[in-house]
């Protein structure tokens, strides 16, 4: 799995699919699956059979990009502002 994240490039559509995404704040927390990227946002989803939760979340929330997981630099409490 190859893990990018072009912040300049608002083209590349639907990069990632099913990359595990992570809290840095929350001692690594999974929190979600990173299924795709839309301009200059990441599409997060909680569960990809339900569907409960799903967040619009900036490249720029993000920490860390590699060992096949996306590290965002939120808390918990942040996340809910990116809630869809």
């Amino acid at each position: 799995m190859k893990c990018e994240v072009n912040i300049g490039d608002p083209l590349r559509n639907y990069a990632f699919y099913s990359v595990p995404a992570v809290l840095s704040y929350n001692k690594g927390r999974e929190f979600g699956t990173v299924i795709a990227e839309s301009k200059n946002k990441l599409i997060v989803i909680d569960d990809e059979n339900i569907r409960e939760h799903e967040y619009l979340i900036p490249k720029t929330k993000v920490h860390h990009c590699g060992d096949n997981q996306v590290r965002f630099n939120i808390s918990q409490n942040t996340l809910k502002e990116f809630e869809i």
